[in-house]
């Protein structure tokens, strides 16, 4: 899948999660809407209710001592003062009363008050009621129109508040699955991205990896069609030159089949470790002459500076000395051309031991410093390396040094050299660890 299309996929899910968004959004405000809505009708409903009960109590609770008009007769119940009528407190017992009715766990304030809206009596904090959240209803329907009128003056506290709280759940579950979608989104393009780069840099090994083997398959193959020729004549020296060579190749096959295996054997998490007592600085110094000729024919100065006398370390001998082999081997491939000096060295401290081994050869671009150590990565793609590799050895040397229990890291400038610098537990410390 090329990035173009990857792109485009991006950009067409990118714009189905705002049009989900979208929708999600005019959805919460339409049920917002729906439950103010229906809170406006409850508390109506309640209002009424309440007006019924004021004009019952009114009705079926006259005053006892009503005082008579001007000819001597008994005021009717509406010809009143509202404080005979009804008090603060019975509005109050009826208000809450009908407020649990309706199951509705509200704060609120009121007043009764004329209809031109002269307040008469109210709770002490109706005045600093918001006019947009009060409600407003007459009180004593049955009260001839020349009567003087009153209402009811009803002011819910943090109306919109309560509102919310109602479907906060429903709000916070689509901000979460919304996010949790956006997530999903950004994490799967993330994966793309990193399996079409892995996929490159695996068709990259594959195009190496058949450009190495091709090379010693080629002369085995002309060896061994020399060697069995009838018409070919060749001097003994000569035969055993070419035996040589096919045993030279073969194990440079065998060696090319062991890279590849070691990735299925990392993968799998069976690689065993034959653990020892290993003296650092005797391995080094056997790694070392090794790498003699080597280091001779390329011009390479060798510096070393290794603590003799020190704690051994608890480690598979074999992966240990590959380490180091992987490490010094890079810093010759990977040399200047002119001046080439390599420095290792080895330091000991209390429960642990640190090895360095430092070039002043091409070095490592800053950008690829935290790559480096990842499965096939190699600073440049496609099979046009000036020299030749597979991206494995150092992900060997990071997984080896894992389970040793230690740790490498590198330090790097491009055109000044590299430095890896390897620390492992001592012996005592290991031991340690493993009771």
């Amino acid at each position: 899948m090329n990035k173009r299309l990857i792109w485009a996929l991006a950009a067409v899910i990118a714009v189905c999660t705002l049009a989900l968004i979208y929708v999600q959004i005019n959805w919460i405000i339409s049920i917002y809407q729906a439950e103010r809505e229906t809170f406006d009708r409850k508390v109506r409903l309640l209002l009424e209710n309440v007006v019924a009960d004021i004009d019952e109590a009114a009705i079926y609770n006259p005053p006892k001592h009503p005082q008579p008009d001007d000819n001597g007769m008994p005021l009717n119940s509406y010809s009143l003062p509202i404080a005979e009528r009804i008090s603060l407190e019975d509005v109050a017992v009826f208000l809450q009363k009908e407020c649990l009715k309706a199951n509705l766990n509200i704060t609120y304030d009121f007043a009764i008050a004329y209809a031109s809206g002269e307040v008469i009596f109210s709770t002490a904090g109706f005045t600093n009621a918001d006019p947009a959240q009060t409600e407003v209803i007459s009180l004593f329907p049955r009260d001839p129109e020349y009567v003087k009128k009153y209402s009811l003056f009803f002011h819910i506290h943090q109306k919109g508040g309560f509102i919310r709280q109602k479907i906060v759940i429903l709000i916070g579950v689509t901000v979460l699955l919304t996010l949790l979608i956006i997530g999903l989104f950004f994490y799967n393009l993330l994966i793309i991205f990193r399996q079409k780069q892995l996929t490159e840099i695996k068709n990259d090994f594959v195009n190496n990896m058949t450009h190495e083997l091709k090379t010693p398959i080629a002369t085995i193959s002309l060896a061994a069609q020399m060697l069995n020729d009838p018409h070919i004549s060749i001097r003994e020296d000569k035969s055993s030159d070419l035996h040589q060579t096919i045993l030279f190749e073969s194990k440079r096959l065998h060696f090319l089949v062991e890279k590849v295996l070691q990735i299925a054997i990392f993968e799998r998490g069976k690689l065993g470790l034959k653990y020892q007592a290993i003296d650092i600085s005797g391995l080094l110094s056997k790694m070392i002459r090794l790498f003699t000729l080597q280091i001779e024919d390329n011009n390479i100065q060798l510096i070393t500076a290794i603590d003799s006398a020190g704690p051994m370390v608890w480690a598979d001998e074999t992966h240990l000395t590959n380490v180091f082999t992987n490490l010094v081997d890079n810093a010759i491939k990977y040399r200047r051309e002119q001046g080439a000096w390599i420095k290792i060295t080895s330091n000991n401290y209390i429960n642990k031991i640190v090895i360095s081994i430092e070039d002043n050869g091409i070095g490592i671009n800053k950008k690829n410093l935290k790559k480096i150590f990842t499965k096939f990565f190699r600073e440049s793609t496609g099979n046009i390396h000036t020299v030749k590799g597979f991206g494995l050895g150092l992900n060997y040397v990071k997984q080896i040094t894992m389970m040793l229990h230690g740790h490498i890291k590198v330090e790097s400038s491009q055109g000044v050299g590299t430095k890896f610098i390897v620390t492992l537990p001592t012996m005592e410390k290991n031991n340690k660890r493993l009771k």
